[in-house]
């Protein structure tokens, strides 16, 4: 499966309400790229560059997006083994 899905910039409210501050966090085409984009979504949090409940939704965001990476990775998986099976028993594929 592939794709962006946090790509780019994103925006948010500053702490004390004034003007949006953009940042960006990795694109998520890997299990591993959404592990770093939770740790840069942390780092913002600690450094108070975004409040919590923003970085709430964005890590939902996040884990639905990991969750759709193993599902997909788990169905190739699963048709190759199923292929190999095939090839083994000599069917056609």
């Amino acid at each position: 499966m592939s794709g962006r899905f946090m790509s780019g910039r994103l925006t948010s409210r500053r702490r004390h309400g004034h003007g949006r501050e953009a940042f960006e966090l990795p694109d998520t085409t890997d299990l591993d790229s959404v592990n770093a984009a939770q740790v840069a979504l942390i780092r913002l949090v600690a450094e108070n560059r975004i409040g919590a409940r923003e970085a709430l939704y964005i890590s939902r965001m996040l884990e639905h997006r990991r969750r759709a990476i193993g599902t997909a990775t788990l169905w190739q998986k699963m048709q190759e083994l199923e292929a190999q099976g095939r090839q083994m028993k000599g069917e056609a594929p």
